[in-house]
């Protein structure tokens, strides 16, 4: 994930020098993989995880960078030109797959200039790779470069009836998608539809007949939350990857949908253009608050040593917590909607590990007390005869305990075989009654190879049956073949 230095400074005052600004990146867990200077910004390129898709945006990066330092985030102004045209008088929204799209936020801006992005934006969109296209598409990938939140353009006037659907795809429906590629969909993906077909393969990639051209006037911005897990399987099925995708498949933030959307038109309004009033949400199901409690007591029992309580306070407020204290040293935490990975109080544990630093908690050897240690005397035996038969140059072999009838015969151990109910074949019908047939087998193996000398030894179970009872033996088995003693000139080999 590239991030601008400069880009980050919208959000937060960065004045550290470039070495001390990655050093600490990287010890509250957000690594630069390169660095680099670009027109005079400063471009990480940060190691991402797939369990923190808020750092996936500019947003994210200065939460964190501005709990680093102990400094706010800076309150930015989006605000909208509007109309006095209603937004539901001119689109309208319905969710027919609840599960797959959680909420759906949309807006109108109309008399939209579509042309080259000033040259602010551009710069922004450059210095993270990418290449600008239009303002209005240029907006899309700033407000998702910025906050995480991707968001999808599309032009009201090419939209059916003005009516966006949002539903699965029936069986064989197709779309051409903005790169000209014809998808050919499979029942259940999710779309985007308008009142006949699908104008999107919805949260990976929009299509053509309804996408932004010179020509257009009024916009229609889509900022929505899509399941994740129907976002891989759609994407993985057509082998698409996206900007979008990738940071649906990880959990966008539920919350911020209605402000992206907002962002999004306040841009677009300074470009010219004029908003509809009123945000279209429908969120029919908001997920219940989630609240993590936290103790100091654990959070000394789990890092071993005492931290602050202002500073516990502090932290969590400033990476977007609500805290309420329950008593002096304990607290819950409501998480917010864009802290996917928070679910228990090891994981508030482990952010006050990360920003009150790893360095500073001294490590020691944990205590454990002693034990009595029980030694299984039979397999003591058996390791020491293995290590004195190899040091004789005897080979080990290990053969299945299932046998044939017929050699089990010819070796006549006189024992009673155990009939197996089950058996693989016919010739692996009983278990073996001596180790002797499969040392041979081994042998005649190894000298129809033209190996000399053969000397191997096998130390494993064998079955028999006593009376009506089932006996399982350790026994040992040894074969050897070749010259018996050492060569010498003035011997003959025998």
């Amino acid at each position: 994930m590239k991030i601008s230095l400069g880009w980050i400074r919208e959000y937060v005052d960065v004045d550290l020098e470039r070495a001390e600004l990655v050093d600490r990146l990287t010890m509250i867990g957000l690594v630069p993989e390169t660095v680099e200077e670009r027109d005079g910004d400063l471009v990480l390129d940060l190691e991402t995880y797939a369990n923190r898709p808020d750092t996936l945006g500019h947003l994210g990066v200065a939460r964190e960078i501005g709990a680093m330092l102990g400094r706010p985030l800076l309150d930015k102004a989006w605000p909208v030109e509007e109309l006095d045209e209603a937004t539901a008088d001119a689109a309208d929204v319905t969710i027919e797959a609840e599960a797959l799209c959680p909420r759906y936020c949309g807006l109108v801006v109309r008399n939209v200039a579509v042309g080259p992005s000033p040259d602010w934006l551009r710069r922004r969109l450059e210095a993270v790779g990418l290449r600008p296209i239009n303002n209005v598409v240029d907006v899309s990938n700033y407000i998702l470069f910025a906050t995480a939140q991707p968001i999808h353009t599309f032009d009201l006037g090419r939209i059916g009836g003005g009516r966006i659907v949002v539903r699965r795809a029936a069986k064989c429906e197709t779309l051409i998608d903005l790169d000209g590629r014809a998808l050919t969909l499979s029942r259940g993906m999710l779309v985007i539809a308008d009142e006949s077909k699908p104008v999107a393969l919805a949260g990976i990639i929009g299509g053509q007949a309804s996408g932004i051209t010179a020509s257009t006037r009024d916009v229609f911005i889509e900022s929505a939350n899509f399941a994740p897990v129907t976002i891989r399987k759609t994407a993985k099925a057509l082998g698409l990857a996206t900007d979008a995708s990738y940071r649906f498949e990880r959990g966008a933030d539920i919350g911020f949908a209605p402000r992206a959307a907002l962002m999004a038109a306040s841009l677009l309004t300074r470009m010219g253009g004029r908003a509809t009033k009123g945000l279209i949400d429908r969120f029919p199901r908001p997920p219940r608050p989630r609240t993590v409690r936290l103790r100091l007591g654990r959070v000394k029992a789990l890092l071993g040593v005492e931290v602050p309580a202002p500073f516990v306070v502090d932290l969590l407020e400033r990476l977007g917590f609500q805290v309420e204290a329950v008593r002096k040293t304990a607290w819950k935490a409501r998480v917010p909607t864009f802290r996917v990975d928070v679910a228990e109080e090891a994981d508030l544990v482990e952010e006050v590990a990360r920003f009150y630093g790893y360095d500073r908690i001294p490590a020691q050897v944990t205590p454990v007390d002693s034990f009595p240690l029980d030694v299984n005397r039979k397999r003591e035996r058996l390791a020491r005869i293995r290590e004195t038969l190899a040091g004789q140059g005897f080979d080990e072999a290990v053969n299945w305990s299932f046998a044939d009838p017929d050699k089990e015969a010819i070796a006549a151990s006189g024992r009673a075989p155990v009939a197996i109910q089950n058996p693989i074949s016919a010739r692996a019908s009983i278990m073996r009654t001596t180790l002797l047939p499969g040392l041979l087998e081994n042998a005649a193996r190894n000298l129809n190879r033209g190996l000399e000398g053969v000397r191997l030894f096998e130390a494993g179970g064998i079955y028999f049956r006593r009376e009506e009872a089932t006996c399982e033996q350790l026994s040992l088995g040894l074969l050897a073949t070749g010259l018996v003693g050492t060569l010498h000139w003035q011997s003959r080999p025998e």
